[in-house]
């Protein structure tokens, strides 16, 4: 039988999450899909955009602002999310997780252990629709809605909101390749592994002084950027810090 929804119902919705400036990454940040326009295992569908006019209005911070919490218990914040926008229909977020709090560190190991957790999303029905979809069934189709929050959680109700990135030590240029992808700086793990690679070629550059004389032929620094860095060279400001607090 259809449930039969009315505006003003909450709905918590299991989803996915991406990422945050490179420059404000620090232990406990975590990133990924908060949500997706596929249809969840409940026959949910959450539209590219439903939350955005909810986004602006409300913002990140503050009493009235959207709020990050641990497993849909509103006794529980568990830190603060730094970026929460559309991007290419998928609703992406970037948090910096409260490790001041017992249960929220207790949360970071365990996302830490398994290589990661999963994002839903808490809001309030405004704007719905009902759609039959392809097993004859009614789907749930969110065209717009009240965002309240949004959780980390061990078992998604949309399969498809994953955690991407959990900053943690120690550090190693893979976690570093998975930042970048995560903080928007690259499209891919593949365009990470040529950027990492060329950064290395030419940390000479972020070092702020040039090398002694003790230091042999092979490691003097080059007169040029290497062609790939040329290619990214508005780009080095932005992942400069994450640089210096990922290096292996």
């Amino acid at each position: 039988m259809t449930k039969q929804w009315k505006p003003g119902d909450r709905i918590e919705c299991d989803m996915s999450f991406v990422a945050q400036q490179a420059d404000i990454v620090e232990e406990g940040y975590i990133a990924g899909i908060a949500s997706t326009p596929s249809l969840d295992l409940y026959g949910h569908k959450v539209m590219a955009g439903a939350f955005d006019a909810s986004i602006r209005k409300k913002g990140l911070s503050g009493p009235r602002g959207i709020k990050l919490l641990a497993q849909h218990d509103w006794r529980k914040p568990a830190g603060v999310i730094k970026r929460l926008e559309t991007i290419d229909d998928n609703l992406r977020i970037a948090a910096q997780l409260n490790l001041n709090v017992s249960y929220v560190r207790d949360l970071h190991e365990i996302a830490k252990q398994n290589g990661g957790l999963s994002f839903s999303v808490g809001f309030v029905l405004e704007e719905f629709d009902f759609v039959e979809n392809d097993a004859g069934d009614d789907s749930l189709v969110i065209k717009r809605g009240d965002l309240m929050e949004v959780s980390v959680v061990t078992f998604p109700a949309q399969v498809e909101a994953e955690m991407e990135f959990v900053k943690h030590a120690p550090n190693t240029l893979t976690e570093f390749e998975k930042a970048l992808v995560a903080d928007g700086l690259c499209r891919s793990r593949g365009e990470a592994r040529k950027l990492t690679l060329a950064v290395k070629n030419s940390l000479h550059l972020f070092h702020g002084k040039p090398p002694t004389g003790s230091e042999s032929a092979a490691s003097q620094p080059s007169s040029g950027l290497d062609v790939q860095l040329k290619a990214c060279s508005d780009q080095i400001a932005r992942f400069k810090a994450v640089l210096s607090s990922r290096r292996a």
